[in-house]
């Protein structure tokens, strides 16, 4: 920036100077035709030809086609000699004035109006389309014109002002700003270009001080000042504005900086594996952005692992818990005195609410459960692990029917909350009769198959657990040999296909007929490859429990 002020200003303060060297020049041209002074002249006659002329190198008769551009003093060359042409408009004629004259007083003039140190010359120009060039040779202004015309190695004629102060060592004082101004001969077509002298140069040197001085003063000396302390004021603001930038700019640097480091630090601590690490950035930028973003990620990392780790923890103790549900189970085939025993037990989630279990009373008698807790999950297998372990503890004390049920709902009441309840089915079976007592708390009745006789042993009721008191009905139920007695959940006929039609009662009542005379085993299977089939392979939404009991005669028991 500072660069290019310095050329701009440069550039500008040359384009002044050349400015001024023309316009006094010019003035100086016309004061001289006014001064009276004795002046080489020359008269154009019609036809813009020369009809008077006091200069051998612009003859009688000669043509003068540069006259009609004349409108103000203008430039004419006779080999290095370089002649100010002004016009006398009252009469026709112009007067001359030989600038490169080292005894004349016209350059001397020049300097003393301008206050700079001027000279003159005789140049070339050239352009071949990408650079222009303009050529002169140096003068000696001691030498006679004929001598200047023979040597070439000479120093050009330049002028000071008489009154110019002596120039000054500094930068401001010191004459250090060079200055041209080029025009072009107005004989110039007359004249040989490749001679070398088509092209009037006018130059100026001088210091800071004198063109500001030229540019500000008026006619009052002081006005400068004025100017001088704006230019100043403009100066020290652009100049505090740019430290103020420097400043920002280092805070700012400083701070990405520092950022960045911490950035890096804690990207090498979480790549270890430390993801407690945090940049903990209060900057305002992107940067502060970014870290408050860094710490975000890697409190989620935190929180993910952490999360990872207990989700593990608890698969595992859910696994355990899976295990020990399924231990808490009895098998699901088991030959008992008077009936077989056949079950199948399939878990939606890893631990399942379904239960099934078959049990010796103390009178004897055999009881078959199956029941279905609400929910899945963990708290589901532990309601249904102290439902077995408080039915199993009922039966052995002599409680059965309605009172057994009655004290299972107060245990599972008192144990959780209302949304949390238990379905229950149990019938106390005598083998030596055929005869039992099914007790129900809202599970589904189950179906008792007598050859092609399918007939469901409905019994509505609450389920246990969603009320502090209530009574459970009982029913004696009568069985004949070879009866099928089939217990189940509503996994199996709520189970749906791909347009969400369940399974339902009646599809499952006919696989019940088709399949009764082949026994529990394929009863089974059938009833299970329906339910998928009409799924259709999609994933269960609900457990699903099937208790299939065959009745036979009372010989041969093994005891649960």
């Amino acid at each position: 920036l500072a660069a290019l002020l310095a050329l701009a200003g440069y550039i500008v303060a040359n384009q002044y100077v050349a400015n001024r060297l023309r316009r006094e020049l010019t003035a100086v041209g016309e004061a001289a035709t006014l001064s009276g002074a004795k002046l080489p002249e020359i008269s154009i006659g019609p036809g813009n030809t020369l009809s008077a002329s006091a200069v051998d190198w612009l003859p009688v008769g000669a043509p003068a086609p540069w006259y009609a551009g004349l409108e103000r003093p203008g430039f004419l060359v006779d080999g290095d000699e370089l002649w100010l042409a002004v016009p006398r408009a009252r009469n026709g004629s112009v007067c001359l004035l030989r600038l490169t004259d080292p005894d004349g007083p016209w350059l001397q003039q020049l300097a003393d109006r301008t206050g700079y140190e001027v000279g003159v010359d005789v140049g070339t120009s050239r352009h071949d389309g990408a650079n222009f060039t303009v050529d002169s040779k140096p003068r000696d202004p001691g030498i006679s014109v004929g001598a200047r015309k023979q040597r070439s190695g000479a120093e050009a004629i330049r002028r000071r002002p008489r009154e110019a102060p002596p120039a000054g060592g500094s930068i401001w004082r010191g004459e250090w700003v060079h200055a041209f101004y080029l025009e072009t001969a107005l004989n110039a077509v007359a004249e040989k270009i490749e001679s070398g002298t088509n092209v009037a140069v006018v130059t100026g040197v001088t210091s800071p001080q004198v063109i500001y001085r030229q540019l500000f003063t008026q006619g009052v000396d002081e006005i400068s000042g004025v100017f001088r302390i704006a230019v100043l004021l403009l100066v020290g603001i652009v100049l505090a504005v740019y430290a103020l930038a420097l400043a920002v700019a280092f805070v700012l640097v400083g701070s990405i900086a520092r950022s960045v480091n911490q950035l890096t630090r804690a990207t090498r601590a979480i790549a270890r594996g430390d993801f407690s690490v945090r940049v903990n950035s209060r900057s305002p930028d992107q940067i502060g952005d970014l870290a408050r973003s860094f710490d975000g990620m890697a409190a989620s990392i935190e929180r993910l692992l952490l999360d990872t780790a207990r989700k593990e923890r608890l698969e595992g103790e859910i696994a355990i818990a899976r295990t020990i549900q399924q231990k808490l189970l009895p098998a699901p085939e088991a030959r008992l005195e008077g009936v077989s025993v056949l079950a199948h037990f399939a878990p939606m989630a890893e631990i399942g609410g379904d239960y099934y279990d078959y049990l010796r009373m103390p009178d004897g008698r055999l009881a078959f459960a199956v029941g279905d807790v609400s929910g899945h999950g963990l708290p589901t297998g532990l309601l249904v692990a102290m439902a077995k372990a408080g039915l199993s503890t009922l039966v052995e004390a002599g409680h059965e029917g309605g009172e057994l049920f009655a004290r299972l709902n107060e245990l599972i009441h008192r144990s959780t909350d209302p949304r949390h309840y238990m379905t229950l089915t149990l019938l106390a079976y005598d083998p030596r009769t055929r005869e039992g007592v099914l007790t129900n708390a809202g599970q589904l009745a189950p179906y008792r198959v007598s050859g092609s006789k399918v007939e469901a042993l409905s019994l509505p009721s609450f389920p246990l657990g969603l009320f502090p008191a209530r009574t459970f009905p009982s029913r004696p139920e009568t069985f004949a040999a070879g009866d099928l007695v089939v217990f189940f959940s509503d996994g199996l006929v709520e189970a749906v296909d791909a347009n969400d039609e369940a399974f339902g009662f009646e599809r499952f009542e006919s696989v019940l007929r088709a399949n009764a005379s082949e026994g529990a085993p394929a009863l089974r299977e059938a009833l299970l490859a329906a339910v998928a089939a009409h799924s259709g392979g999609r994933p269960p939404d609900d457990d699903r429990t099937i208790l299939i009991l065959t009745l036979d005669g009372p010989a041969g028991a093994e005891t649960p």
